[in-house]
């Protein structure tokens, strides 16, 4: 699913059909990967860093989690598990507008996974921000429509019905 917040804002059709969507955020991936802070940092470097953000999030200590989770996007920028936990850092420190821009973000990356969708829908809730919300719980569950059924429908089913 395209980052349905934008769309939903705008209620404006997107001009690119969904093939050269599609190579665009593949393109994306790719030059950010390539990006020369992408190998300054070995695998079990990014590793150990992962676990103790990963551990500091576990414990509640999400604002000290948030500068690990930080430093790795610096170096890996297209890696899931770190904008995840930088994302819900975010959510948890209620810098809601960042985390909405990190979960756009994994939706533009990961268009297949709904659970960055669903994570923005639950973001826009907190922010009381109701009507964008609704609008963009419909396109989710228009898209889960489209694949088997999992937990990320029934989020998003749950979503809809406490929203309407």
């Amino acid at each position: 699913m395209s980052n349905p917040t934008v769309s939903a804002a705008e209620n404006a059709p997107v001009d690119i059909d969904g093939a050269s969507a599609v190579q665009s955020i593949l393109d994306l991936k790719q030059a950010l990967e390539a990006l020369p802070s992408s190998h300054r940092l070995s695998q079990a470097d990014a590793d150990v860093i992962y676990a103790q953000a990963f551990q500091l999030a576990a414990q509640g200590r999400h604002e000290a989690a948030y500068g690990y989770f930080s430093l790795l996007t610096l170096y890996r920028p297209t890696e899931v598990r770190s904008l995840k936990g930088l994302a819900l850092c975010y959510r948890m420190l209620e810098h809601y507008d960042q985390a909405l821009s990190v979960y756009s973000f994994l939706a533009v990356i990961e268009p297949q996974e709904l659970d960055h969708d669903i994570a923005i829908v639950e973001c826009l809730l907190l922010k009381r921000e109701l009507d964008e919300a609704r609008a963009t719980v419909q396109l989710v569950l228009q898209c889960a429509r489209d694949q088997p059924a999992g937990k990320a429908a029934a989020r998003a089913q749950a979503l809809h019905d406490l929203l309407h």
